[in-house]
């Protein structure tokens, strides 16, 4: 391979990377533009099959990626927002949709010389994205042209180095003998760069350039068509039941349609000559991707419904159990319901020290296993460790949901007294937790706010608070497991904490004989103050139910519920 050779691959590779990341970078600015828009217009758009379609070509049309759309309609089907007929209706209308990048490129791109055009949406747009506000609507539609412009830049590109190597060498020896081949390297190239419409690109380059013959150039598309299926599939993994279905809509469609394309190729070839005759080859495989996209489409059409209640035979929705035990029993069976109850308020209980101790910044471990001492711990841990703590949070209230849910369930199963109490105790228990896991999610705002503090007073009171919490965690953890000590020890914190609150002003006070300490941060002291007395109350409270209902290992004696 001479110097030549290797400077018209690296144009050629080159351009593609222009074409691709054009393509991604409009999409993703037209999607910025003018997304609420789209969601406004599917949801009106999706009320029949019809609609549907025409949807998923407009859209298409617009975003120049079928690919994109089909992942926003699985978006939008995994949000409920659209029903699975309907996304395979919008991913029906992608698949004729897609087709009018072929047409832009094959009408633009090989009839004019478009460097100068590219060079002006480049330019105009770059410009006006550096010279627009960042809330202005126009600073996307004009990033929106730079993409625009660099989708030909790259097109250019892949055209010019294509015709060079047509000169430069004769590829008859490196032909396919069945068209087959050519399929699965329209499949393979587009699976791997995903996007058909980059795909197509190329081999109207390498038509244009004469390299590769019509039928050969017609069973590239046909694959490329069918290679648009693995981004779908991709985008499905790990989704909703429906999401996945919709994903094995659009292979269906794309394969069979592709099968068949390649099944009667000669007969579709003479369909788009009679259709657009004398034109040269670049339209006439934009015509050609029309033409069998848009004949899969009314292949299909009459059995939209069918298809999604065939489909729904699989992907079987399993309901998540954020819950350990209770979802296990039923609520029927008094002694073991119960007991599935007292374990899993053991379950929300852990999951509660967990949170309250990473709020903190402190790993759970190091305080509940190990018992690391808390002046060590807080030197050792001074840093935010960052975690996604409304999921956490978002977790414990399922989970107390589902107990709350289940109690409410046993209750009616019979009305014994002691039954009954001991359900109560349950509720209170599980409310309690709840409580406690607010009041911590109430201070996270607070606790990064004395984190970026600089005073010595406000890191003081930020020691303070986070010693307060590990230690209440740490005493209530070790008397729930049985130290006696412990639960005397959670009831004197719980008493200093309260007369801390009461004092409030003295703290106050101290905080405030620094300047540099904001008003605001007083506030949030005296809040803080109040959520960490809630915080460690709740604790308490809890412990005096499971107490009681641990007693007797949860079963219905009479002579604990005396003891209530």
């Amino acid at each position: 391979m001479n110097i030549e050779s290797v400077k018209l691959f690296i144009e050629a590779f080159s351009g593609l990377g222009l074409f691709l990341f054009g393509m991604i970078y409009l999409e993703s600015q037209i999607r910025l533009s003018a997304g609420r828009m789209f969601k406004r217009l599917v949801r009106w758009m999706t009320s029949t099959p019809l609609r549907s379609i025409f949807a998923g070509f407009l859209t298409t049309a617009v975003f120049q990626s079928s690919s994109v759309v089909t992942l926003m309609a699985l978006s939008l089907i995994g949000a409920g927002l659209i029903g699975l007929d309907s996304a395979i209706g919008i991913i029906f209308g992608a698949n004729i949709g897609t087709t009018v990048t072929a047409w832009i490129v094959g009408i633009v791109g090989f009839k004019m010389d478009i460097k100068l055009i590219a060079y002006m949406f480049v330019g105009i747009g770059g410009l006006g994205g550096v010279l627009l506000s960042e809330e202005s609507r126009w600073r996307n539609i004009m990033h929106a042209m730079v993409g625009f412009g660099l989708i030909f830049m790259g097109l250019e590109g892949m055209k010019e180095s294509f015709s060079g190597v047509a000169s430069s060498f004769s590829l008859e020896q490196y032909r396919f003998d069945h068209i087959y081949w050519y399929a699965l390297l329209g499949f393979a190239i587009t699976a791997v760069i995903q996007s058909s419409s980059a795909s197509i690109a190329i081999i109207q380059s390498a038509l244009f350039a004469h390299m590769v013959g019509f039928e050969a150039a017609a069973a590239f598309v046909v694959g490329a068509n069918i290679g648009t299926t693995v981004t779908a599939i991709l985008g499905a993994i790990g989704g909703s039941p429906d999401k996945k279905r919709a994903a094995m809509a659009h292979f269906l469609f794309n394969v069979s349609t592709g099968l068949v394309a390649l099944a009667a190729i000669s007969w579709l070839i003479t369909l788009t000559d009679m259709v657009m005759p004398g034109v040269d080859d670049v339209i006439r495989i934009a015509l050609f991707h029309t033409i069998f996209n848009l004949l899969g489409v009314l292949l299909w059409y009459p059995f939209i419904g069918v298809l999604a209640e065939w489909l729904k035979r699989f992907f079987k929705h399993e309901k998540p159990y954020f819950t350990k035990y209770i979802h296990n029993v039923s609520p029927r069976i008094p002694d073991v319901a119960l007991a599935a109850i007292v374990n899993e308020i053991g379950h929300l209980i852990e999951e509660v020290e967990n949170f309250s101790l990473l709020a903190v910044n402190v790993p759970p471990a190091k305080v509940l296993m190990e018992n690391m001492p808390i002046d060590k711990l807080l030197d050792t841990y001074d840093e935010k460790i960052g975690l996604s703590y409304g999921r956490q949070y978002a977790h414990i209230r399922h989970i107390e949901g589902e107990i709350l849910r289940f109690i409410a369930e046993a209750s009616v199963q019979t009305g014994d007294e002691v039954w009954q109490r001991k359900l109560q105790m349950a509720a209170k228990a599980t409310t309690y937790q709840a409580t406690a896991a607010k009041a911590i999610k109430d201070m996270l705002h607070d606790l990064d706010l004395w984190y970026e503090a600089e005073t010595i007073e406000e890191k003081e009171f930020l020691r303070n608070i986070r010693y307060q919490i590990i230690r209440s965690v740490q005493a209530f953890h070790r008397a729930y497991t049985g130290d006696d000590k412990a639960a005397e020890e959670i009831e004197n914190i719980y008493k200093r904490v309260a007369l801390s609150y009461q004092n409030s002003m003295e703290l106050i006070a101290d905080i405030v004989k620094n300047r540099k300490v904001s008003s605001e941060m007083v506030t949030i002291a005296i809040n803080d103050l109040h959520l960490s007395k809630s915080f460690t109350k709740s604790l308490r409270n809890t412990l005096r139910q499971m107490e009681i209902l641990q007693a007797g290992g949860g079963s219905l004696s009479k002579d604990t519920a005396a003891a209530a």
